[in-house]
């Protein structure tokens, strides 16, 4: 194959952009841009041809110009380079929004393989694409949370945010939530994030139930970390949550946020429990009282809320302590909200009484092992797994996975393993492989098996089984030998 020189590239280019000779010649520019060199590629990045192109391109003929023109540039320049620095910036300030994407969609590539993207090209991403309507979003934020954090005290970056934040509330809600995301890693750029987390503060005061839904659940990422925690409540937002969204009369509007508000209380409380639950304990009431609303939507979250509290040991120690007539209720009460709920919501009541009794760490705190202990026992007044095999024998996956999930962080504790012990036929039920239908299920059922083999609590007998189940690994399946009678039919 002879090499492309400029007087063919240009041929070609016009080519492209003559719809009916479009598909061809880019077939035939793929082919033999294989062999071509850095000089007539450049050429062809500077070709006013191939942006008359992209302005009128299809998606699928899109696909092939990311491919034909980003391959090609981490070929020549895998360190990045101006002139792949300038294609991106003449994409982004192109006056069609579709040339825009192709320019987002190149910055996007050079990042996801580690080459820096020049400061002009991520204000320029902030200044054209963060504002449009239609934009690959995920690729458009996904990006700028990569790429903001080194330049994120940048004035001219610091400008451009500022003028996003006059757009609409969709778009505002993009910058909270990327500047949100930033600091879950970097929570040393609070004070540069401050006027837009203010401007944030205020769209959540507005009464608008809709921009209230978005925003809440945004500025719960702060409190993934202390420096987050601390910027919140200096903003006095637990109290504001609670005096807008709990502590009013309830009505359609409202009940659309308070899921929003449970789980930020509950994310706060995961992060400064013994803190948090002392100077807000009207947070615990409110996730409570939701918990009992007979609201199967409500209930749900709640209860997610409460598995969040109470699955680090704090939590479970100030649930045990000071919530311990409540927490008695709510225990009693669960058997028969999982006997009645929907499947779709009985997954979800698992898993919060999978969070209640898990053990933060090796090895087992022994107050919190007779904490969880009595919670099981106030639960299900008995000293057996009976309700967790009731569960494990629901014929399906996702409430099977739930209930092993549930089961192996039971017999962390040694007064699991003696209640698995006490469960007539459990080990017989979980042993059988006639029941396995999922493959997931089935793998994750080994793990529990192989946990429980390794107990010095069990018996030798059921330890024994337990035991040839994992020699024989996940998937055996026994041999069925039939005899054939010459002769027979």
């Amino acid at each position: 194959m002879l090499i492309m020189d400029v007087n063919q590239l240009e041929k070609l280019m016009r080519n492209l952009v003559i719809k009916e000779t479009r598909t061809n010649s880019l077939d035939l520019l793929e082919s033999k841009l294989v062999d071509v060199d850095q000089e007539v590629y450049e050429v062809m990045l500077r070709s006013a041809s191939l942006f008359q192109f992209l302005a009128d391109a299809s998606s699928d003929q899109f696909n092939i110009a990311a491919r034909i023109i980003y391959d090609k540039a981490l070929e020549f320049f895998p360190n990045g380079s101006m002139v792949i620095d300038q294609f991106i910036e003449r994409c982004l300030t192109h006056p069609k929004n579709n040339v825009k994407q192709f320019g987002l969609r190149g910055a996007a590539t050079m990042v996801d393989e580690s080459v820096a993207l020049a400061l002009l090209n991520i204000q320029l991403l902030i200044q054209h694409c963060l504002p449009m309507k239609e934009v690959f979003v995920k690729t458009m934020m996904d990006l700028l949370v990569k790429t903001l954090p080194a330049v994120f005290t940048e004035p001219g970056v610091q400008e451009h945010l500022a003028k996003v934040l006059e757009c609409n509330e969709t778009i505002r809600c993009r910058v909270y939530e990327i500047v949100c995301t930033i600091l879950e890693k970097r929570p040393d750029l609070l004070p540069a994030a401050d006027p837009i987390l203010k401007r944030a503060l205020a769209d959540l005061e507005k009464d608008d139930v809709l921009l209230q839904t978005s925003v809440l659940p945004i500025l719960t990422q702060l409190l993934v970390t202390e420096e987050g925690y601390a910027y919140v409540e200096s903003v006095d937002l637990f109290r504001k949550v609670y005096t807008n969204f709990v502590a009013i009369e309830v009505n359609p509007y409202v009940r659309f946020v308070l899921p929003n508000a449970l789980k930020f209380y509950a994310n706060a409380a995961s992060v400064q429990p013994a803190l948090f639950l002392s100077r807000y304990p009207e947070a615990l009431d409110f996730m409570f009282d939701k918990a009992a609303t007979g609201d199967p939507m409500l209930m749900a979250v709640a209860y997610e809320c409460l598995g969040i509290v109470g699955k680090i040991n704090e939590g479970k120690i100030h649930l045990s302590e000071n919530q311990r007539h409540k927490m008695d209720a709510f225990l009693k009460e669960l058997p028969n909200v999982l006997h009645t709920t929907t499947e779709a919501f009985k997954v979800r009541f698992i898993e919060c009484l999978t969070n209640l009794l898990s053990a933060e760490s090796e090895p087992v705190d022994n107050r919190i092992s007779s904490i969880t202990q009595k919670w099981y026992e106030t639960m299900t007044e008995r000293e057996d797994l009976e309700m967790v095999q009731e569960l494990f024998k629901v014929p399906f996956p996702d409430i099977k996975m739930a209930t092993l999930r549930l089961l192996s962080v039971i017999v962390d504790y040694r007064w699991g393993q003696m209640f698995f012990q006490n469960t007539a036929c459990f080990g017989e039920t979980l042993l059988n492989r006639a029941l396995d239908v999922d493959v997931n299920v089935t793998q994750y059922k080994y793990d529990v098996i192989k946990k429980l083999s390794q107990s010095a609590t069990l018996d030798s007998f059921a330890s024994d089984a337990l035991k040839q189940y994992v020699s024989e690994g996940a998937f055996y399946r026994k041999a069925n030998v039939e005899v054939v009678i010459e002769g027979g039919p």
